[in-house]
C-alpha cells in the first residue's frame, strides 16, 4: 500500500508543473479530495504520536514530532473543509488525490490490525517492530514527503484553501527534522536478506576472483547498509557515469568479436544494446553535471556504498583493459583487451554480457533510490533560504526538482538498457542451453510501470488490485513493446542530453 501511494504522489508532483493544474484545482471536486488526503496523514502522526497504543521509551522524541505536525495538518484540515463521501471525481488530479488516500488509508488500517482494540485482545508479534522508534522515524520521513507534496497542491488552490499550504509545509519540515535519528541505536538491525563481506580488490586477481569481486559489490550497492549523505549521492552518481561508460566499451569489443566469429545473427540485438548504454550513459554524465552545480558537499564519502562503487569500477576496468593494475585516473591506460581474450566463444561472451548486465542493474537501483538524497539536499537548501528570509514561505529549489527528472530518465533509460541487454544474452547463448536464471531474475525485477500505474490511477479502478499484481509478467516476450514504447517517450530527452554532451565534453 506504501509503494502504491508513493507512486500516486509522485505523479501528483509533476502535475505541479502541469499547466492543466490550476484547472483541476478549480474543480468542484478537487479540495474535498485535498481535504480527504489531509485527514489520512493527520490519522497517521496521530498514531504516530500515540506510539501506536504501546509506545516506546526511547521515542518520546519522534513523538512528539509527529504530536507537532499533526496539530498543524488539522488545522489545514479544517481550512480545506469536510471530504465528499460519494461524488466521484471528475480531473485527473482528484481522481489520483482519492487513489493515494485509499491507499494510505488501506496501510494504516493494516498496520492497526496488529494492535488491540479492545483490553481482552493480544498484540501481534511484529506490533513491537511497528512501534519501534526507527520504524517511527521512518514512517515519519516519508510521511513529511506526502505532506510536503499536499502542501503545494493546496497552496496553489484558491482561497481559503490556499491557506492550508503553508501549514502543510511547515508540518513537512518538522516531521522530516523529526524523523532524523540523532543517537546511534544500541542494537544493530540484522537484514533479512544475506548482504556479502565486500571484497577490496588486488592486483593480479584470477577471473573467478574478479567476478567474485564484482558480484559482491553489485549486491552490496543494490542493498545499502550504511545511511548515505549528499556528497554520497554526488559520488555514487559520477561512479555510475564511468560504470555506463565501462559497459559501453564492454559491449563494443562484444560486438567486434562476433563479427570475428561471423556470427550475424546475434549482431542486431547487441547492437540495439549497445545503442541503449550509450545513452544512459550520456543521462548519467548530464546529473553529474547538475549535482556540479549544487556548492559543497564534495570528496570521497568513507563509507560503504562509495567504497563498493569504487571496487566495482576498478575491477570492471581491470577486466577490459590490458593494465593489471588499472585505476580511474586521467592517466590510467586506454588499451582494451583483444576482443578474442575478452570473449573466446560466444558462451563466454554471454557470461561478461551478463555482468554487464548486473552492473547496470546495480546503476539502476541507483537511480531508483535518489529520492533521499534530492530530499536531502531541498531540505538543506529550503533550511537555509529560511534562515535567510525568515518571512518567505519555504519552497523546494528548483534545482531539486530538475535533478529528480534526470534521475527518473536515467531509471527510464536503465530499464531499456537491461531489457535489450538481456535479449542480446538471450541471442548470445546457444539453443541447447536455457537463458540464465540470473538474467530472468533481473528483467522481472524491471517491470513496465507505465501500463500498470495508468490502470490503477483509472476511475473507480476497473480492473482489481489483486489482478493486477498477480498477473504474469513475461518481459523478454515483450522486448520490441517495451523498445518502441521507450524510444518514442525519451526521443526528446536524448536530443537534449546529446547538445549538453557536445557543448561541454565528457565528464
Amino acid at each position: 500500500m506504501s509503494a502504491l501511494a508513493h507512486e500516486h504522489l509522485t505523479d501528483l508532483q509533476h502535475q505541479l508543473h502541469t499547466r492543466r493544474l490550476t484547472r483541476d484545482l478549480r474543480s468542484r471536486t478537487t479540495p474535498p479530495e485535498l481535504a480527504r488526503l489531509t485527514h489520512v496523514l493527520a490519522r497517521y502522526h496521530d498514531q504516530i504520536a500515540d506510539g501506536f497504543g504501546i509506545p516506546h521509551p526511547a521515542s518520546a522524541s519522534v513523538r512528539d514530532g509527529a504530536h507537532r505536525a499533526s496539530t498543524l495538518i488539522k488545522q489545514a484540515e479544517h481550512l480545506l473543509g469536510p471530504p465528499a463521501e460519494t461524488e466521484t471525481p471528475r480531473s485527473a488530479l482528484a481522481q489520483k488525490l482519492r487513489a493515494a488516500s485509499i491507499a494510505l488509508g488501506c496501510g494504516l488500517d493494516l498496520l492497526a490490525t496488529h494492535f488491540p482494540v479492545t483490553t481482552d485482545q493480544a498484540i501481534t508479534a511484529d506490533a513491537g517492530v511497528i512501534a519501534a522508534p526507527d520504524t517511527a522515524r521512518s514512517l515519519l520521513r516519508q510521511l513529511s514527503t506526502h505532506t510536503a507534496t499536499l502542501g503545494h497542491l493546496a497552496g496553489r488552490a484558491d482561497p481559503p484553501a490556499n491557506q492550508a499550504g503553508p501549514l502543510l509545509l511547515k508540518a513537512a519540515v518538522l516531521a522530516r527534522i523529526y524523523s532524523e535519528n540523532q543517537t546511534r541505536p544500541p542494537i544493530n538491525v540484522i537484514s533479512v536478506h544475506h548482504i556479502p563481506d565486500r571484497i577490496p580488490p588486488q592486483v593480479g586477481e584470477s577471473g573467478d576472483q574478479a567476478l567474485a569481486g564484482i558480484t559482491a559489490s553489485i549486491h552490496r550497492l543494490s542493498n545499502p547498509t550504511l545511511p548515505t549523505s549528499v556528497t554520497t549521492w554526488r559520488y555514487l552518481a559520477r561512479a555510475a557515469a564511468i560504470i555506463c561508460d565501462l559497459n559501453r566499451k564492454t559491449v563494443r569489443q562484444l560486438i567486434h568479436r562476433i563479427n570475428e566469429l561471423d556470427k550475424p545473427d546475434q549482431l542486431p540485438a547487441i547492437k540495439q544494446a549497445a545503442t541503449d548504454l550509450k545513452k544512459l550513459s550520456v543521462t548519467w554524465r548530464s546529473i553529474v553535471r547538475r549535482w556540479d552545480e549544487h556548492i559543497g558537499h564534495y570528496g570521497h564519502p568513507a563509507n560503504g556504498p562509495a567504497s563498493d562503487a569504487s571496487d566495482l569500477i576498478i575491477r570492471l576496468g581491470r577486466l577490459l583493459h590490458t593494465d593489471p593494475a588499472w585505476t580511474p585516473s586521467s592517466r590510467a591506460s586506454t588499451r582494451v583487451k583483444p576482443p578474442q581474450e575478452l570473449a573466446p566463444t560466444l558462451t563466454q561472451a554471454a557470461e561478461l554480457a551478463t555482468t554487464t548486465l548486473k552492473a547496470v542493474e546495480a546503476c539502476n537501483h541507483l537511480a531508483t533510490h535518489h529520492h533521499a538524497a534530492i530530499n536531502d539536499a531541498a531540505a538543506i537548501g529550503a533550511l537555509n533560504r529560511q534562515k535567510k528570509y525568515p518571512t518567505h514561505l519555504p519552497r523546494v529549489p528548483g534545482s531539486a526538482r530538475d535533478l529528480s527528472a534526470w534521475y527518473e530518465n536515467a531509471q527510464n533509460k536503465g530499464h531499456q538498457a537491461i531489457t535489450t541487454l538481456a535479449q542480446a544474452i538471450q541471442h548470445l547463448t546457444p539453443p541447447s542451453i536455457p537463458t540464465p536464471d540470473e538474467v530472468r531474475l533481473i528483467v522481472h525485477r524491471t517491470p513496465d510501470v507505465d501500463d500498470k500505474q495508468s490502470n490503477l490511477s483509472a476511475a473507480e479502478f476497473p480492473e482489481s488490485i489483486t489482478s493486477l499484481l498477480n498477473s504474469p509478467h513475461t518481459p523478454l516476450k515483450s522486448t520490441q513493446r517495451l523498445q518502441d514504447t521507450s524510444r518514442t517517450r525519451n526521443t526528446s530527452q536524448n536530443k537534449s542530453a546529446a547538445k549538453i554532451e557536445s557543448r561541454h565534453g565528457v565528464v
